[in-house]
Parts: C-alpha cells; sequence; structure tokens
C-alpha cells in the first residue's frame, strides 16, 4: 500500500511540472492568452501624454532548422517553382513571426476593439501574414488575390470553428472571433501546404516580430509587466519589464532550436 501511495504521489508530482510546459510545433495552443475581462468590466482609459512603449528584437542563435521546399504543383493557380516555408524565418541570426504581447500587469477592466478588421490574405496560395494577432471581437477579413480557389478553415479551441471556400480574386470573408486564443492555427482544405496562426487576445497590445526581428508596442500605460513571445517551432518565452512614463523600454529575446 506504501508503495502504491508513493507511486500516486510521484505520478501528481510528474504531471504538476509538465502542465506548465509550451508544446511547441504540435500544440501551440497552450500557451495561455491574457484572460478576458467580463462585459461588464469598466472601460480602461490610457492617457496616451504619459504612455511609454515596449522595442525589441527577436534573436535566434545557431544554425535555423532547414525545412524543405513547399510543392505547390498540384495547383496550375499557384507558384510552378519550390517556394521556401514561412515556419522559420531566420536572417542574419534575427527571427521573424514571433508573436510578442502582455501577458500580465495590465490595468483591471475593458478595452473597447479596433472597428477597422485585421486582414489576411493569401498570396502565392500561402497566407499573409504568417502569424496575426487582434482583439476579441475586432473584424478577421480574408481576402484572396490568388488565381487559385481556397478554403479558409481556422481550428480554434476556444471559439467556433467555421470552413469558407473563397474563390480567385473572390469577395472577402469577414468574421468575428469571441474569445481570447493564441496560436490558433489556420489552414486551406485545398492545399496542405497553407498553415498561418491567428491570436485573439482582450487588448491592443501585442506585435509580430518583422523579418529583421524587430518589434513594438506602443501606447502602454506606465507600469510592470509581464512580456511574452511565442514562435509555433520554438515556444514560449516570458520576461518581466517596466515601462515608465513617456519612456520606451528595451525588451529583447533569443531563441534556439530545440
Amino acid at each position: 500500500m506504501k508503495k502504491y501511495i508513493c507511486a500516486l504521489s510521484l505520478t501528481i508530482f510528474l504531471l504538476s511540472c509538465n502542465s506548465q510546459n509550451f508544446k511547441p510545433a504540435d500544440g501551440p495552443h497552450s500557451s495561455e492568452p491574457p484572460a478576458s475581462q467580463p462585459a461588464s468590466a469598466p472601460p480602461v482609459t490610457v492617457d496616451k501624454s504619459t504612455a511609454g512603449m515596449i522595442t525589441g528584437t527577436v534573436s535566434f542563435q545557431g544554425a535555423a532548422p532547414k525545412l524543405p521546399p513547399l510543392d505547390m504543383t498540384q495547383d496550375p493557380g499557384c507558384p510552378s517553382s519550390p517556394q521556401t516555408s514561412d515556419a522559420v524565418v531566420v536572417k542574419n541570426g534575427k527571427l521573424a513571426n514571433v508573436f510578442v504581447y502582455i501577458k500580465d500587469g495590465l490595468p483591471q477592466g475593458s478595452f473597447s476593439p479596433s472597428p477597422e478588421p485585421a486582414v489576411l490574405d493569401q498570396k502565392g496560395c500561402r497566407y499573409v501574414p504568417h502569424v496575426l494577432g487582434l482583439m476579441v471581437g475586432q473584424p478577421l477579413k480574408v481576402l484572396n488575390d490568388d488565381n487559385a480557389e481556397h478554403n479558409v478553415h481556422p481550428m480554434p479551441r476556444e471559439n467556433s470553428e467555421w470552413n469558407e471556400s473563397q474563390m480567385p480574386h473572390g469577395q472577402p470573408i469577414t468574421k468575428t472571433f469571441h474569445k481570447s486564443e493564441m496560436m490558433m492555427p489556420v489552414q486551406c482544405n485545398q492545399h496542405p501546404w497553407m498553415k498561418m496562426y491567428v491570436n485573439v487576445i482582450p487588448n491592443p497590445y501585442f506585435a509580430v516580430s518583422a523579418d529583421n526581428g524587430t518589434f513594438e508596442i506602443k501606447d502602454l500605460p506606465p507600469g510592470e509587466y509581464t512580456l511574452a513571445a511565442v514562435h509555433e517551432k520554438f515556444g514560449e518565452q516570458t520576461m518581466k519589464i517596466k515601462v515608465g512614463a513617456k519612456q520606451a523600454a528595451q525588451a529583447n529575446f533569443s531563441f534556439t532550436a530545440r
């Protein structure tokens, strides 16, 4: 009986330790988004005359993984030559397509979503951008600039799933996500290489690292925050950062191959 209790205690301990790990590649959903505020929460008012900002760069240490080229020749409306993957984009030691956001520390209350839609396009039979952020309740507008028909299929864990075809240069598809969710995969059922990630959070304080690894988060109220950076292959990192009034705080992340 004592052996059974010890084995059970060890199992519970191991599970509790592993439950905090971010699962890259096959499980990017596991990164927890900032908590959504109830609809009745008072609106947050930010004094932009005292607001600060965070700027930074995401680096990559070591040799970047070599991913196989994308073969799009199954569809004559897509490029006929091999294409590079967007899953890992490293240039001069800088990592693109990292979603950077305020994970904790913002004032209590609700932030009004932008009425302007976040735009997801389809160009060259790939999603552009590869990583996108928008607020809970903000419209998502999906375009198709290709000569190929596409099938837009988000695969959420928290939000409602939908799956719609879009003709070449067809009418935009406009949708809204009503719950916070990190790294939601969006695929095209007609082109298996097409995949991107949508991040839905309840505030406007996020950015995606550019090709040169840089990012910028503006109009932050002065305070102390937990800043997070998440990549589809390399997981999530966090750091504590203090933003002073009218100051630009510096935050740099560095990822390595797993």
